[in-house]
Protein backbone atom coordinates (compact mmCIF):
# COMPACT_ATOMS: atom_id res chain seq x y z
CA UNK A 1 0.00 0.00 0.00
CA UNK A 2 1.35 3.20 -0.98
CA UNK A 3 0.22 7.06 -0.08
CA UNK A 4 1.99 10.16 -1.77
CA UNK A 5 1.00 13.94 -1.36
CA UNK A 6 1.50 15.89 -4.28
CA UNK A 7 1.60 20.20 -4.40
CA UNK A 8 -1.58 20.14 -4.96
CA UNK A 9 -2.82 18.51 -1.78
CA UNK A 10 -3.88 15.32 -4.00
CA UNK A 11 -3.16 12.06 -1.06
CA UNK A 12 -3.11 9.22 -3.45
CA UNK A 13 -3.66 6.15 -1.51
CA UNK A 14 -3.10 3.21 -3.89
CA UNK A 15 -3.79 -0.53 -2.60
CA UNK A 16 -0.60 -2.47 -4.21
CA UNK A 17 -1.25 -6.15 -3.55
CA UNK A 18 -2.41 -6.93 -6.79
CA UNK A 19 -1.08 -10.64 -6.27
CA UNK A 20 -3.35 -11.21 -3.47
CA UNK A 21 -5.73 -8.93 -4.93
CA UNK A 22 -5.77 -6.43 -2.07
CA UNK A 23 -6.83 -8.94 0.72
CA UNK A 24 -7.28 -7.69 4.24
CA UNK A 25 -4.81 -9.40 6.46
CA UNK A 26 -3.81 -7.47 9.43
CA UNK A 27 -0.52 -5.87 7.97
CA UNK A 28 -2.92 -4.21 5.25
CA UNK A 29 -4.82 -3.25 8.33
CA UNK A 30 -1.65 -1.55 9.65
CA UNK A 31 -0.64 -0.01 6.67
CA UNK A 32 -3.89 1.39 6.07
CA UNK A 33 -4.23 3.04 9.62
CA UNK A 34 -0.23 4.28 9.13
CA UNK A 35 -1.34 5.73 5.69
CA UNK A 36 -4.54 7.82 6.89
CA UNK A 37 -2.64 9.38 9.76
CA UNK A 38 -0.74 11.00 7.30
CA UNK A 39 -3.66 12.33 5.64
CA UNK A 40 -3.31 15.92 7.84
CA UNK A 41 -4.40 18.98 7.47
CA UNK A 42 -2.68 19.65 4.13
CA UNK A 43 -4.70 17.07 2.09
CA UNK A 44 -7.09 18.17 0.29
CA UNK A 45 -8.54 15.16 -1.33
CA UNK A 46 -7.78 11.74 -1.24
CA UNK A 47 -8.22 9.71 -3.89
CA UNK A 48 -8.41 5.55 -3.11
CA UNK A 49 -7.52 3.26 -6.39
CA UNK A 50 -6.03 -0.32 -6.51
CA UNK A 51 -3.29 -1.92 -8.65
CA UNK A 52 -4.49 -5.25 -10.07
CA UNK A 53 -7.34 -6.78 -11.60
CA UNK A 54 -9.68 -6.45 -8.74
CA UNK A 55 -10.09 -3.35 -5.76
CA UNK A 56 -9.98 -5.76 -2.23
CA UNK A 57 -11.43 -8.57 -2.12
CA UNK A 58 -12.34 -8.26 1.44
CA UNK A 59 -10.73 -10.39 4.13
CA UNK A 60 -7.94 -12.66 3.44
CA UNK A 61 -9.26 -15.96 3.39
CA UNK A 62 -5.96 -18.16 3.73
CA UNK A 63 -5.05 -16.11 6.67
CA UNK A 64 -8.43 -16.96 8.69
CA UNK A 65 -8.14 -20.63 7.22
CA UNK A 66 -5.45 -21.13 8.83
CA UNK A 67 -6.90 -20.06 12.10
CA UNK A 68 -10.06 -21.72 12.44
CA UNK A 69 -9.62 -22.90 15.59
CA UNK A 70 -9.58 -19.71 17.26
CA UNK A 71 -11.89 -17.28 14.58
CA UNK A 72 -13.36 -15.46 16.74
CA UNK A 73 -9.52 -14.17 17.84
CA UNK A 74 -8.24 -13.91 14.38
CA UNK A 75 -11.24 -11.55 13.54
CA UNK A 76 -11.26 -9.55 16.43
CA UNK A 77 -7.46 -9.00 16.09
CA UNK A 78 -7.90 -7.26 12.70
CA UNK A 79 -11.40 -6.04 12.91
CA UNK A 80 -11.56 -3.26 15.34
CA UNK A 81 -8.71 -1.40 13.82
CA UNK A 82 -9.63 -1.50 10.28
CA UNK A 83 -13.01 0.11 11.44
CA UNK A 84 -10.96 2.52 13.17
CA UNK A 85 -9.07 3.58 9.82
CA UNK A 86 -12.82 3.54 8.30
CA UNK A 87 -13.59 6.07 10.68
CA UNK A 88 -11.08 8.01 10.32
CA UNK A 89 -11.67 8.36 6.35
CA UNK A 90 -15.19 9.10 7.00
CA UNK A 91 -14.20 11.71 9.47
CA UNK A 92 -11.71 13.58 6.86
CA UNK A 93 -12.41 17.14 6.03
CA UNK A 94 -10.76 16.51 2.95
CA UNK A 95 -13.20 15.09 0.70
CA UNK A 96 -12.83 11.28 -0.63
CA UNK A 97 -12.98 10.11 -4.47
CA UNK A 98 -12.82 6.08 -4.82
CA UNK A 99 -11.93 4.58 -7.86
CA UNK A 100 -13.45 0.94 -8.39
CA UNK A 101 -12.17 -1.58 -10.50
CA UNK A 102 -12.61 -5.23 -11.10
CA UNK A 103 -14.47 -6.72 -7.57
CA UNK A 104 -14.62 -4.94 -4.05
CA UNK A 105 -16.43 -7.13 -1.87
CA UNK A 106 -16.74 -8.10 1.92
CA UNK A 107 -15.41 -5.35 4.49
CA UNK A 108 -13.07 -3.90 1.67
CA UNK A 109 -16.67 -2.55 0.58
CA UNK A 110 -15.96 -0.10 3.78
CA UNK A 111 -13.79 2.06 1.98
CA UNK A 112 -16.23 2.67 -0.71
CA UNK A 113 -18.85 3.63 1.58
CA UNK A 114 -16.64 5.91 3.42
CA UNK A 115 -15.74 8.06 -0.07
CA UNK A 116 -17.79 11.03 -1.30
CA UNK A 117 -17.39 10.40 -4.79
CA UNK A 118 -17.09 6.76 -6.57
CA UNK A 119 -16.40 6.20 -9.67
CA UNK A 120 -16.67 2.68 -11.02
CA UNK A 121 -15.08 1.45 -13.88
CA UNK A 122 -17.25 -1.28 -16.30
CA UNK A 123 -16.21 -4.16 -15.14
CA UNK A 124 -16.71 -3.53 -11.43
CA UNK A 125 -18.24 -6.14 -9.25
CA UNK A 126 -19.59 -5.02 -5.52
CA UNK A 127 -20.42 -8.14 -3.41
CA UNK A 128 -20.89 -8.61 0.68
CA UNK A 129 -20.58 -12.11 0.85
CA UNK A 130 -20.86 -12.34 4.25
CA UNK A 131 -23.64 -14.45 5.04
CA UNK A 132 -22.02 -17.31 2.09
CA UNK A 133 -18.87 -16.87 4.99
CA UNK A 134 -21.35 -17.61 8.11
CA UNK A 135 -20.37 -14.06 9.52
CA UNK A 136 -22.34 -10.80 9.99
CA UNK A 137 -20.36 -8.65 8.36
CA UNK A 138 -17.92 -5.71 8.88
CA UNK A 139 -16.34 -2.01 7.27
CA UNK A 140 -19.67 -0.52 8.14
CA UNK A 141 -22.08 -2.23 5.41
CA UNK A 142 -24.70 -2.43 8.20
CA UNK A 143 -24.51 1.36 8.70
CA UNK A 144 -24.11 2.86 5.35
CA UNK A 145 -26.53 0.11 3.22
CA UNK A 146 -29.84 1.24 4.91
CA UNK A 147 -28.61 5.27 4.37
CA UNK A 148 -27.66 4.30 1.03
CA UNK A 149 -29.83 2.59 -0.59
CA UNK A 150 -32.79 2.05 1.43
CA UNK A 151 -33.34 -1.28 4.43
CA UNK A 152 -34.90 -3.53 2.05
CA UNK A 153 -32.25 -3.34 -0.55
CA UNK A 154 -29.99 -3.34 2.36
CA UNK A 155 -31.28 -6.35 3.32
CA UNK A 156 -31.19 -8.04 -0.52
CA UNK A 157 -27.46 -7.49 -0.38
CA UNK A 158 -26.51 -8.44 3.17
CA UNK A 159 -28.74 -11.17 3.83
CA UNK A 160 -29.48 -12.38 -0.03
CA UNK A 161 -25.73 -12.33 -0.96
CA UNK A 162 -26.99 -9.55 -4.17
CA UNK A 163 -23.96 -8.91 -5.97
CA UNK A 164 -24.15 -5.81 -7.80
CA UNK A 165 -22.48 -5.34 -11.46
CA UNK A 166 -21.09 -1.34 -12.22
CA UNK A 167 -24.45 -0.59 -13.69
CA UNK A 168 -27.09 -1.89 -11.19
CA UNK A 169 -24.84 -0.20 -8.51
CA UNK A 170 -25.49 3.37 -10.67
CA UNK A 171 -28.63 2.31 -10.81
CA UNK A 172 -29.05 1.72 -7.20
CA UNK A 173 -27.06 4.90 -5.96
CA UNK A 174 -24.18 3.08 -4.53
CA UNK A 175 -21.49 4.66 -6.88
CA UNK A 176 -21.52 8.60 -8.99
CA UNK A 177 -20.72 7.57 -12.15
CA UNK A 178 -19.75 4.93 -14.34
CA UNK A 179 -16.44 4.84 -17.12
CA UNK A 180 -14.56 2.27 -19.50
CA UNK A 181 -11.81 0.57 -17.95
CA UNK A 182 -9.69 2.37 -19.53
CA UNK A 183 -10.70 6.04 -18.48
CA UNK A 184 -11.21 5.01 -14.43
CA UNK A 185 -7.77 6.59 -13.37
CA UNK A 186 -8.13 9.66 -15.76
CA UNK A 187 -11.51 10.07 -14.76
CA UNK A 188 -11.20 10.05 -10.92
CA UNK A 189 -7.87 11.93 -11.12
CA UNK A 190 -10.10 14.96 -13.04
CA UNK A 191 -12.61 14.87 -10.41
CA UNK A 192 -9.54 14.53 -7.39
CA UNK A 193 -7.87 17.48 -9.17
CA UNK A 194 -11.61 19.74 -9.45
CA UNK A 195 -12.24 18.97 -5.58
CA UNK A 196 -8.40 19.96 -4.74
CA UNK A 197 -8.73 23.53 -6.41
CA UNK A 198 -12.11 24.17 -4.15
CA UNK A 199 -12.85 25.18 -1.22
CA UNK A 200 -11.06 23.57 1.18
CA UNK A 201 -12.53 24.38 4.45
CA UNK A 202 -15.95 24.75 2.97
CA UNK A 203 -16.09 20.82 1.48
CA UNK A 204 -15.05 19.45 4.86
CA UNK A 205 -17.87 21.54 6.06
CA UNK A 206 -20.07 19.97 3.62
CA UNK A 207 -18.92 16.75 4.29
CA UNK A 208 -19.48 16.79 8.23
CA UNK A 209 -23.13 18.11 7.53
CA UNK A 210 -23.69 15.27 5.54
CA UNK A 211 -22.81 12.97 7.75
CA UNK A 212 -23.84 14.36 11.09
CA UNK A 213 -27.58 14.57 9.26
CA UNK A 214 -28.20 10.75 9.62
CA UNK A 215 -28.47 11.24 13.21
CA UNK A 216 -29.94 14.68 13.80
CA UNK A 217 -32.84 16.26 14.43
CA UNK A 218 -34.01 18.92 11.75
CA UNK A 219 -33.72 21.31 14.54
CA UNK A 220 -30.03 20.02 15.11
CA UNK A 221 -28.96 19.86 11.78
CA UNK A 222 -30.42 23.69 11.07
CA UNK A 223 -27.97 25.00 14.44
CA UNK A 224 -25.13 22.63 12.85
CA UNK A 225 -25.76 24.43 9.29
CA UNK A 226 -25.07 27.88 10.84
CA UNK A 227 -22.72 27.24 12.83
CA UNK A 228 -20.53 25.85 9.99
CA UNK A 229 -21.67 28.98 7.57
CA UNK A 230 -20.56 31.05 10.53
CA UNK A 231 -17.19 29.21 9.88
CA UNK A 232 -17.01 29.63 6.69
CA UNK A 233 -17.51 33.07 6.88
CA UNK A 234 -14.35 33.58 8.34
CA UNK A 235 -12.30 32.22 5.67
CA UNK A 236 -10.41 33.46 2.69
CA UNK A 237 -12.21 31.27 0.21
CA UNK A 238 -16.06 32.65 1.22
CA UNK A 239 -14.57 36.17 0.84
CA UNK A 240 -13.31 35.50 -2.45
CA UNK A 241 -15.83 32.93 -3.78
CA UNK A 242 -18.45 36.02 -2.52
CA UNK A 243 -16.22 38.57 -4.26
CA UNK A 244 -15.65 36.60 -7.13
CA UNK A 245 -19.49 36.32 -7.84
CA UNK A 246 -20.07 40.27 -7.51
CA UNK A 247 -17.42 40.77 -9.91
CA UNK A 248 -18.20 38.30 -12.35
CA UNK A 249 -15.40 36.29 -12.71
CA UNK A 250 -14.20 32.48 -11.92
CA UNK A 251 -12.72 33.01 -7.80
CA UNK A 252 -9.09 32.53 -7.33
CA UNK A 253 -9.41 29.00 -4.70
CA UNK A 254 -6.52 26.73 -5.18
CA UNK A 255 -7.53 24.97 -1.90
CA UNK A 256 -7.82 28.02 -0.03
CA UNK A 257 -9.14 27.82 4.01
Amino acid sequence: MTLDVDAAGIARLRLAAPERRNAIDPAWVAQLGEAVERCTSGVRVLLISAAGPAFTVGGDLQHFSRRLDDLDRALDEMIPAYHAALEQIASLEAPVVAAINGAIAGGGLGLAWCSDIVIASEDAVFATAFAKLGLSGDGGSSWWLPRLVGLRRAQELLLGNRVLGAQEALEWGLVTEVVAPDALQARAEAVASELAAGPTHALGQIRRLLRLSSTQTLGEQLAAEADASRACGATAEAREGIAAFAERRAPRLRGSR
